[in-house]
C-alpha cells in the first residue's frame, strides 16, 4: 500500500450500490484509493460465496466491522438505517470517516447522526449523482425567483420514480428537493404544501420530477439516471474528498464546491 492511498472499505457489498462501487473501482484506475474491506449482513451473502474478485486477488467478506476496523480509513455505507446507526457509532468510537448513502433515517436518527459529526467527519446525502446535486442548485435559484416576484396560486409537485424493491417513499432525494424549497418560502414567510408522488416499478433506476403550475403557464425540471454508475463514482468521490476531514457533516453540495 502507498502511504496516501486511502484505505477504504464498503458496507452493503451485495447490495445495488456496493456492487456498482466494486465494478467502479475495479475498472477505473484510481491510484489513491484502495478497497481493503467489504462487509455484508451472514443473510445477505450469495450462493456461499465469501470472497469476491478486486482487481487482481480475492477480498474476504466480512460479517462484523469491528474485525476490519483498523483495516480501513473510509467506510461507504449504502445499507439500511439500522445497519447504519450501529456503524456510524462504530466509528465514532474508533475515530473512522465515513460516507452516507442510505435513506429513509427518522429525524431521531438525523439528530444522532448530526451529533456524531461533531466528533468524526460525515457526509450525508440522499444522491450522489453530480446532476442531481446541480438541480438542487436550480431549484433553489427558481424558489427565490418565486417568492422574489410573489408568485400566487402555484402548485408544486415532486414526482419521483424507482425499482420496486425501494423501501422508503418518498425518497430521500424527493424529500431533500421538498426541503431546499420549504426552507426558502419560510425564510420569505410564504407558507407552502408540496404534493409528493411515488412510483415503484420494475427496475427503474431513478428520476425525479419537478412541476411549478401556476394558472397558464407550468416550469418542469427532470432528472434522470440510465444506471447507478453515476452514484458510485460520486460516493467513491465523496470518500476521497473526506479523507483529509477531521469531523463535521458534510452533503454532495459540500464535495462538489457548489
Amino acid at each position: 500500500m502507498k502511504n496516501n492511498q486511502i484505505r477504504l472499505a464498503i458496507a452493503g457489498i451485495n447490495g445495488r450500490m456496493g456492487k456498482n462501487i466494486l465494478t467502479v473501482l475495479n475498472t477505473e484506475n484510481e491510484n489513491n484509493i484502495l478497497l481493503n474491506c467489504i462487509l455484508e449482513k451472514k443473510k445477505k451473502i450469495l450462493n456461499n460465496l465469501d470472497k469476491i474478485l478486486y482487481k487482481s486477488h480475492l477480498l474476504k467478506i466480512n460479517y462484523n466491522i469491528i474485525d476490519v476496523i483498523d483495516k480501513f480509513d473510509v467506510l461507504i455505507d449504502f445499507t439500511n438505517p439500522f445497519s447504519t446507526m450501529e456503524n456510524i457509532n462504530i466509528c465514532k468510537k474508533y475515530n473512522k470517516k465515513i460516507v452516507i448513502g442510505t435513506t429513509g433515517f427518522t429525524k431521531e436518527q438525523k439528530i444522532i447522526i448530526t451529533k456524531i459529526s461533531k466528533k468524526i467527519a460525515v457526509i450525508l446525502s440522499s444522491n450522489f449523482s453530480q446532476g442531481i446535486n446541480i438541480l438542487f442548485k436550480i431549484i433553489e435559484n427558481i424558489t427565490k425567483i418565486f417568492c422574489k416576484n410573489k408568485q400566487k396560486n402555484l402548485d408544486i409537485d415532486i414526482i419521483e420514480k424507482h425499482h420496486k424493491n425501494k423501501i422508503d417513499f418518498p425518497s430521500g432525494t424527493a424529500l431533500s428537493i421538498g426541503d431546499i424549497i420549504l426552507k426558502i418560502f419560510k425564510k420569505n414567510n410564504i407558507v407552502k404544501k408540496i404534493n409528493f408522488h411515488s412510483i415503484r416499478a420494475a427496475d427503474l433506476y431513478g428520476e425525479h420530477n419537478i412541476l411549478f403550475s401556476f394558472i397558464g403557464e407550468q416550469i418542469e425540471l427532470t432528472h434522470k439516471v440510465s444506471n447507478r454508475i453515476s452514484f458510485a463514482k460520486g460516493a467513491i468521490q465523496a470518500a476521497i474528498w473526506i479523507s483529509n476531514k477531521n469531523k463535521g457533516i458534510y452533503s454532495m453540495h459540500d464535495v462538489l464546491g457548489i
